[in-house]
């Protein structure tokens, strides 16, 4: 199949979010679109696959026009996508999940599942692709629930494929493996789109790259032709940055104590974890999406009762403190969910930048909230953290992925406490946002502050971290020095407790 947008333009409002971007993808090729928060690229993207509908241009399959009223007539035309947010019911089958909406019927309207298992076995052998079709997708991994969602989208006949963030919480070795189904589709002459920001896996293995930046199309090349560098600047549009230095420092007292900490996961408990941050020091905990992570920091920050163990902030122990209490204690929390836990969508950008400091004198005038104060701050950390924003009073929902995680961490990183604990900081921004968010991080631990970091990005661990904690099935499996830290080591452990490893 080869599928091609011309001149498409899409406006919401005022904003011109797609301005006049043309694109073409080939059967037997992998086509990756990078581009900066804002560019436009999932815009595109959400137009090929019939979920936004453009003001201008037109889509076409193998040399005929199509217009899509909704996502269920591109793929009735051999279109899928895999959404970076995976769209699974976890009560449900993997089996049941993929065939929800295409079900094989029997006669008087029963579900022939014998007929939709022999076929996905079809699927799976032909591409080298496995997983057990009778369980719970909510005991599935990360990187299992991927495979799900790509044979969902293969039982449909997809013949063109579009993939947004894939390996965004994958190992570096899940990732080989999704990049060695992707090669089998690009051989069997599938066209394969790649919505990504991580430039060396584009170089491993796209064969063409278009690169946006404010709703244009600045380039599309094949690789060939191109080099990381170059794409790199089309993406920021202009030169790079400086690579990232950490300054030697000399860790100090105790900020963060975490000593046998449990909580409660799904059906059964995470932990028990015990670590420490110092202050001057950056901890990090890798670890795949799903292992825990979330219970542990929920429960470090407040959101969470523990079952067990204590958490102690610059001496005082707040393990049964709620959040309020947590933050006065000197902490600073940057939420791996902007969307639920990080912001208010409804409520203006001056509000949600505001959170934590409505009581400050600065915001505050006796029993009034001074908006002139919270508008001032607002346009500050605009500037400062290049969000693209319509203005102060703008609804955050109207910010893109990128710009509401960039609003999160300039509220939070602001409030210049003692502690910051940062989960997945950069997901979903693109490379100068990146850029820009480690220089902080590492600007508040070289002027004495104590940050634990929690990622699924394993590079952005190792580049930023002092030490590092591998989580595997909610419990430490490993402890790493900044000296010692392997990446494929640490890989393995984060799918493994099998063969513990500690600090050199």
């Amino acid at each position: 199949m080869q599928a091609e947008l011309s001149d498409i333009t899409v406006r919401f409002g005022a904003l011109t979010a797609v301005d006049h971007v043309s694109l073409r993808f080939s059967a037997g090729e992998i086509h990756a679109v990078v581009g900066e928060n804002g560019a436009g690229k999932s815009t595109v993207m959400n137009v090929l696959f019939g979920l936004v509908r453009p003001a201008a241009g037109s889509i076409s399959l193998d040399g005929r026009a199509h217009v899509w009223r909704t996502p269920q007539d591109a793929i009735a035309h051999g279109l899928g996508m895999v959404h970076q947010h995976f769209m699974l019911q976890d009560s449900m089958t993997v089996l049941e999940n993929i065939v929800l909406g295409a079900e094989p019927l029997r006669p008087f309207g029963f579900v022939d599942f014998g007929a939709a298992r022999r076929r996905l076995a079809e699927i799976a052998s032909a591409y080298g692709i496995g997983v057990d079709v009778a369980r719970r997708v909510a005991d599935l991994s990360v990187s299992e629930r991927q495979i799900v969602e790509i044979l969902k989208v293969l039982y449909r006949e997809a013949e063109l494929l579009i993939l947004d963030e894939p390996t965004a919480v994958l190992t570096p070795q899940e990732t080989g493996r999704l990049f060695g189904i992707l090669r089998n589709f690009r051989q069997s002459g599938k066209a394969i789109v790649l919505i990504t920001h991580k430039l060396d896996e584009v170089m491993q293995i796209a064969d063409r790259v278009s690169v946006m930046r404010g709703g244009k199309l600045i380039a599309s090349t094949t690789l060939g032709e191109t080099s990381k560098t170059e794409i790199a600047r089309g993406i920021i549009g202009g030169e790079l940055p400086a690579a990232l230095k950490r300054a030697d420092t000399a860790p100090g007292e105790v900020v963060l104590a975490v000593e046998g900490l449990e909580a409660r996961g799904r059906g059964r408990a995470a932990g028990p974890v015990s670590l420490s941050v110092r202050r001057g020091e950056i901890v990090g905990i890798a670890g795949i999406s799903g292992n825990g992570q979330s219970q542990l920091i929920e429960a470090l920050v407040g959101m969470r009762a523990p079952l067990a163990g204590r958490v102690v902030v610059l001496g005082r122990d707040v393990t049964s403190a709620d959040v309020a209490r947590h933050r006065a204690a000197g902490l600073s929390y940057i939420p791996a969910d902007r969307q639920r836990v990080g912001l208010a969508l409804q409520a203006r950008i001056s509000e949600n930048a505001a959170i934590g400091r409505e009581t400050s004198p600065a915001f505050r005038r006796g029993p009034f909230l001074r908006r002139d104060a919270m508008v001032r701050f607002a346009r500050q950390l605009i500037e400062r953290y290049a969000i693209k924003a319509a203005g102060p009073n703008a609804r955050s929902a109207s910010l893109s992925g990128g710009n509401k995680q960039k609003l999160v961490v300039g509220r939070e990183l602001s409030r210049d406490t003692p502690l910051v604990i940062a989960e997945n900081p950069t997901w979903g921004v693109d490379i100068g946002a990146i850029d820009f968010i480690h220089r902080e991080l590492i600007r508040m631990r070289d002027s004495g502050h104590a940050v634990l970091l929690i990622s699924t990005e394993l590079d952005e661990v190792i580049a930023l971290s002092d030490r590092i904690f591998v989580l595997a099935d909610g419990r430490i499996a490993g402890e790493f020095s900044a000296a010692t830290a392997d990446r494929l080591a640490i890989g393995a452990l984060m799918t493994s407790r099998d063969q513990p490893r500690q600090a050199a």
